[in-house]
């Protein structure tokens, strides 16, 4: 929780200073940074890999490949003043992980993420070059968490829901195609976790069982390409 507290203190940092930076930058170009309202939407795709600490390193899925999650988000873009712009976006996420587990068989473990996320992206002007215009960004997300398991040689059992909240620093440059068309280039680091009750079986008496709460880390990168268009 410490390193969650920390990461969120750098993005509400960042924040300040890109609304005292256009602040500042608002009194001397006034005609152009009164200009609130929807700029574009869009389609993001990228791959995001989430750290999933306790399935690597404690549970019966140390073996399984985790190689990430494709990402799929609709997003909203609307210009809060000039160079900075706010984001909205709904997604989906599920990384499917297999091992085969004594007394289950092949097993398929199934966590699927759904954000609702609200981000700030500052366009860094001064650096452009030709197409390009490189931002900065922070933001976070509301996540609804499902956790499924599917058994080879038992029933599954009912799959497990919650849900948690997540923070992102960002970094990307974004193209114009066309008056209506731009692409991004996107990377980010999102930091957060979830926590997850797991029943643990007494072998000496099987009627008797204890809940087992764990944390489970879901910092990890995201790369992605991101189509809008330009309202």
């Amino acid at each position: 929780m410490n390193s969650i507290s920390w990461m969120l203190r750098i993005c509400l940092l960042f924040i300040v200073l890109v609304f005292l930076n256009m602040t500042s930058y608002s009194q001397e170009e006034k005609t152009t940074t009164e200009k609130f309202g929807l700029h574009s939407a869009g389609l993001s795709l990228g791959w995001f890999n989430p750290s999933m600490d306790y399935w690597k390193t404690k549970s019966e899925f140390k073996g399984a490949d985790y190689s990430g999650a494709l990402e799929v988000n609709a997003i909203i873009d609307f210009q809060i003043v000039t160079n900075l712009h706010g984001q909205v976006g709904l997604g989906y996420w599920q990384e499917s992980i297999k091992d085969s587990l004594q007394n289950f068989g092949n097993t398929t473990l199934m966590l699927t993420g759904i954000p609702i996320s609200i981000d700030l992206r500052y366009q860094i002007e001064p650096l452009k070059f030709s197409l390009f215009t490189p931002y900065l960004g922070a933001g976070g997300e509301f996540l609804f968490v499902e956790h499924k398991m599917i058994f080879d040689l038992n029933d599954a059992p009912p799959a497990k829901t919650g849900s948690t909240v997540m923070g992102n620093l960002s970094a990307g440059i974004e193209t114009k195609l066309s008056d209506q068309f731009a692409i991004d280039l996107d990377f980010r680091y999102k930091f957060g976790n979830y926590k997850q009750d797991f029943k643990i079986e007494n072998p000496a008496n099987p009627d008797e069982s204890d809940v087992v709460t764990e944390t489970i880390s879901l910092n990890g990168p995201r790369i992605g390409i991101t189509l809008r268009y330009i309202l």
